[in-house]
């Protein structure tokens, strides 16, 4: 029976300046096909493991309370490193905190009206915190799972681009048979290819016609689907967006050098990177010396911003008395290839990445470009070719889902765009 649908691709790491005739004709043509977000913001850190949190609950992280892409846990004496897009820490991080994530993810809103698939190509992390609780259906190449996370029949998809024509065969499959209420694709591309080749580059560029190409697979579905009398809404959108390194620093190398280290990899200063951006955790003795630490911090030239306290709730992460968060430098100009948008990026240790990052994709922080993701809506309650200059945000997906569900009763930080839009 026909009824209504959600169908969702989310590019990674693709920002507004990068879509045009001339490198996502697809995508271009579907923006005038429907309504263009142009003030449209992620969270901070502009990093994909905390932002899929956020588009799946609807939630800033410090109500969903996965904090970065990596983070430090508390131990004797100061803070052990985690990368949150490894698949041990999935577990970890449940057995750290007694729980998942601290908002329903739409995957649970939708568990008895039709239920959610998410086809993912990122990393286990930002995959399965997208369903912290395991209430959908999950395809990614080390875990793919049934709702109760049983498991199903794995898939080949490594990230890139042979990863990501693989999920789109699988999801177009799923939605195809199935036709479940909320179907989501996330490609791992460009943001594969952004890290890896300067922006602007050849490289960049087809990776944008191959993301274009699946997005084009997707949108015959969704025309199939409509035709067979759903009403389906149509979002196509990022996580983030990229801007390129200017220089690559070593932070917690930094920090020791400086002499607020005593032991070079203790755990009494924990740095965790998030890209252009990065958090701070001290423990133990260390704890006396964050102010110290925050004013030296605040004198270096690869610092744009340090964050402490309720600084860090009013930009929606989780504050802390043991914990800096710091933006990395943004400069004016462009890199190589022309693309606007430079920013220093922060790493723990390595003092070796600089003539490999230099010029190539970042986020994480701040800055204009990194904090500016793509989204486009089609369907009811948007109009084709119209622009909203208003801000929105990708906690604004989730509610927005489920109001096309007509679901209610959620609670989110976000709200639904089609709401946003009837009240112009």
């Amino acid at each position: 029976m026909p009824h209504a649908i959600v169908v969702t691709v989310i590019i990674d790491g693709n920002r507004p300046d990068f879509v045009s005739d001339a490198t996502t004709p697809t995508i271009a043509a579907l923006k005038r096909a429907g309504t263009w977000f142009d003030a449209h913001r992620g969270i901070f850190p502009s990093a994909t493991r905390a932002s899929s949190a956020s588009i799946a609950t609807g939630s800033f992280p410090r109500n969903h309370g996965l904090r970065g892409n990596s983070l430090g846990l508390p131990i004797p004496g100061g803070h052990e490193f985690h990368d949150a897009g490894k698949p041990e820490f999935f577990d970890t991080y449940r057995r750290h905190f007694g729980r998942m994530l601290g908002r329903k993810a739409v995957a649970e809103h939708v568990a008895d009206h039709g239920g959610a698939l998410l086809a993912s190509n990122v990393s286990p992390g930002a995959a399965w915190f997208h369903d912290s609780y395991s209430h959908g259906h999950m395809l990614h190449r080390e875990l793919s799972y049934a709702p109760g996370r049983i498991a199903i029949d794995g898939i080949e998809a490594p990230a890139g681009k042979v990863g990501d024509i693989a999920m789109t065969d699988r999801f177009i499959a799923f939605l195809t048979e199935r036709k479940p209420a909320v179907a989501t694709l996330w490609l791992s591309e460009p943001d594969k290819s952004m890290h890896a080749a300067p922006l602007g580059s050849p490289t960049h560029l087809a990776a944008l016609a191959h993301v274009d190409a699946q997005v084009a697979r997707v949108a015959t579905e969704v025309e199939r689907l409509r035709d067979g009398g759903h009403d389906v809404l149509f979002m196509i959108g990022s996580d983030h967006g990229h801007e390129a390194v200017t220089e690559v620093v070593p932070v917690e190398r930094r920090l020791f050098e400086a002499g607020f280290k005593r032991e070079f990899d203790g755990p009494e200063i924990v740095v965790a990177p998030q890209g252009s951006a990065a958090f701070i955790h001290f423990g133990g003795a260390a704890l006396d010396r964050r102010g110290e630490v925050a004013d030296w911090l605040a004198g270096q030239s690869w610092v744009e911003t340090v964050f402490m306290g309720e600084d860090l709730a009013d930009l929606g992460q989780i504050p802390g008395d043991d914990l800096i968060a710091v933006d990395m430098a943004k400069t004016d100009g462009a890199n190589i290839n022309g693309v606007p948008g430079l920013t220093a990026m922060a790493v723990r240790f390595s003092e070796d990445e600089d003539d490999v990052r230099r010029d190539c994709g970042m986020h994480g922080g701040r800055g204009r470009y990194e904090t500016n993701p793509t989204l486009l809506a089609i369907g009811a309650g948007f109009a084709a070719g119209a622009v909203r200059t208003a801000p929105s945000s990708i906690t604004d997906i989730a509610p927005t889902t489920l109001a096309h569900l007509g679901i209610d009763g959620a609670v989110f930080d976000g709200r639904a765009l089609q709401d946003q839009l009837a009240a112009r």
